[in-house]
């Protein structure tokens, strides 16, 4: 299936389904003089025999390693020095942190490189749209990027094959994110499916309309400064347990989004049934003990420096009116650690 993104200019189209990489990475690169690959080295060992042909390889760094600025300056000094060209091609082959920190360095390189997203992650279904690009700070997570488009992206769902249940947990956040976003049907024949196991193939109409999902949202509001903060559900609080546990992405958007649902309950009067949730998401591996004592000081100091805030001593947050009804609130910092305590009692 083909997905043409909806912009004014500039479009491009996220390719998805079966034994699709060489048909459309020979139609992509096909294009350049000179193709420049940076391969997850975990990625890399994992499919070597299908990336041999290829030249100008470059292997970088397993998932966030790669999010700082040393690693993305080094493969930057290492293209220059290969004399890469603004009419290069960078073919970016990993997930979401390596979409992330592939697709910063191609817009910074000489004022901006084409690139395209081979996104080998369930969760990178969700990161390699929508032309964001990010790095780490000692402060926190993404705070340093740029939005820049790709030229297309490759999703070959084959890849998820290999994936362990780990990162399959980490990628199924953001399709239950997605979920929540389109409208309650959808969320409900998700857990429907998934009540026992994740089945990937289960999952593939869910990953298909949650890239529709996402591609509305970023269509709209391609720079975040409205309706594609959207987007964000479960991200606020879901970041700082990240950063400060070490968790994987999908899991601490998981925690992320129980935390929504129960300032939806306190602030909106919504009715979310989070004893209903909770056990589901235990059920399918999640583990919520994380939550039951949390370092409020230390996460509220990183949801401080979160780059969605807009006012002083306020952290910005989405909650749920009701499934697909984002709602944009700002929780002072004092009222914000009573939540977070009243949560952990409730939880």
């Amino acid at each position: 299936m083909d997905i043409r993104t909806n912009y004014n200019s500039n479009n491009y189209t996220i390719h998805v389904g079966h034994s699709i990489f060489e048909t459309y990475i020979n139609y992509y690169t096909s294009k350049y003089n000179d193709v420049f690959y940076l391969i997850d080295e975990y990625v890399f060992d994992l499919y070597k025999e299908m990336f041999l042909t290829f030249e100008n390889v470059i292997k970088v760094p397993r998932g966030e390693s790669f999010k700082d600025i040393y690693h993305v300056m080094d493969t930057i000094d290492f293209l220059l020095s290969n004399e890469i060209k603004r009419n290069s091609l960078i073919v970016v082959i990993g997930g979401g942190a390596t979409g992330d920190a592939g697709a910063f360095l191609s817009s910074i390189l000489l004022r901006g490189t084409d690139y395209i997203h081979v996104p080998t992650t369930l969760l990178s279904h969700d990161s390699s749209i929508g032309g964001k690009t990010a790095i780490n700070r000692p402060l926190g997570k993404n705070l340093v990027g740029t939005f820049y488009r790709p030229k297309g992206v490759i999703y070959d769902l084959n890849f998820l094959e290999t994936l362990s249940n780990e990162e399959l947990l980490s990628g199924f956040g953001e399709v239950v994110k997605h979920a929540m976003l389109n409208n309650k049907n959808t969320v409900n024949h998700l857990i429907e499916v998934t009540k026992n196991k994740i089945n990937l193939k289960e999952l593939e109409p869910f990953i298909i309309s949650g890239i529709k999902t996402k591609m509305y949202y970023v269509t709209v509001d391609e720079t975040e400064s409205n309706l594609r903060r959207s987007l964000n559900l479960g991200h606020t609080l879901g970041h700082a347990l990240e950063y400060e546990y070490k968790l994987k992405h999908g899991h601490a958007i998981i925690l992320g989004l129980l935390f929504t649902l129960f300032l939806s309950n306190k602030i909106l009067d919504t009715q979310f049934d989070l004893n209903y949730y909770k056990k589901y998401f235990n059920t399918i591996g999640y583990n919520i003990s994380y939550l039951y004592d949390l370092a409020e000081d230390n996460l509220i100091n990183l949801m401080s420096v979160d780059k969605k805030n807009s006012v002083s001593n306020m952290i910005n947050f989405v909650l749920l009116k009701d499934y697909g009804v984002p709602v944009f609130k700002g929780i002072e910092k004092i009222k914000l650690k009573k939540y977070l305590k009243e949560f952990q009692e409730l939880i």
